[in-house]
């Protein structure tokens, strides 16, 4: 660790020291007959303005080491007893997980940065680096973009499934936020010599009468009517969603 890191993370200006309130402009100003406190006039306090980011580069650079050997060179570099050098140590926590148990053969760790709660590594979102429990080493945690791609699909839920019926053998569907048009065709009986289709829709291919393949909806639920499938599909755009809707998209 370099000498001077705790004065790259720490000696930086407060954020809002230049944003100017009412009245600021008058504190020493004759004309208005009095004087501004010191705490009057500004519209927003200082605040820390901690430049975390050589900390984050330098314990991501430590990895596969053991944790001891690390956070020793850590207070080596960086003085508790000096009161803003101290408050580094509280912004550790956001890096590393050094509270990660073992349970059931796997590696638990917190969910959210301050949070109580246990999950497996998988669903840790948060979690950039741990201590592995069993052996101390500081190890990145790399299932966290696995986490955060599943912590998204969570909080943004990909919108519910639309279908326009634009005539009997065509229909409009959103799939993933997109639109596209569905050509149908009816299904062979199963005495055709070929009964097989494939659906371009749901990407498999269905016969009249049998059972859908594992993981796909059925064909009434889909298309609105039984024994069809989806012979062609083709992507939509605006323009052409416009000129047939100029009014907005039924509901």
């Amino acid at each position: 660790m370099r000498e001077d890191m705790y004065k790259v993370i720490v000696e930086r200006p407060r954020r809002g020291g230049g944003v100017q309130g009412d009245g600021r402009q008058w504190r020493n100003s004759r004309d208005r007959g009095s004087h501004l406190g010191m705490t009057q006039g500004y519209r927003f306090g200082k605040g820390l303005n901690e430049n975390l980011a050589p900390l984050r580069r330098w314990l991501h650079q430590q990895v596969h080491r053991p944790w001891d050997k690390v956070y020793a060179e850590l207070c080596a570099g960086i003085d508790r007893r000096n009161t803003v050098q101290a408050h580094i140590y509280q912004h550790v926590d956001d890096f590393v997980d050094r509270t990660a148990t073992w349970v059931d053969g796997q590696v638990m760790v917190r969910e959210w940065w301050r949070g109580t709660r246990r999950v497996p590594l998988h669903e840790a979102s948060y979690v950039e680096l741990f201590v592995h429990p069993l052996t101390g080493i500081l190890l990145p945690n790399r299932r966290q973009p696995e986490a955060r791609k599943a912590w998204r699909g969570r909080r943004n839920p990909a919108p519910a499934p639309r279908r326009i019926a634009i005539d009997d053998w065509t229909q409009w569907h959103q799939i993933d936020g997109g639109w596209f048009e569905l050509g149908l065709d009816l299904l062979p009986p199963a005495s055709d010599r070929s009964p097989q289709r494939w659906d371009a829709m749901r990407e498999c291919w269905l016969t009249r009468g049998s059972a859908t393949p594992q993981g796909a909806p059925g064909g009434v639920a889909l298309f609105g009517r039984a024994n069809v499938y989806a012979a062609s599909k083709r992507p939509l755009g605006r323009a052409e969603i416009r000129r047939r809707f100029p009014n907005g998209m039924p509901a």
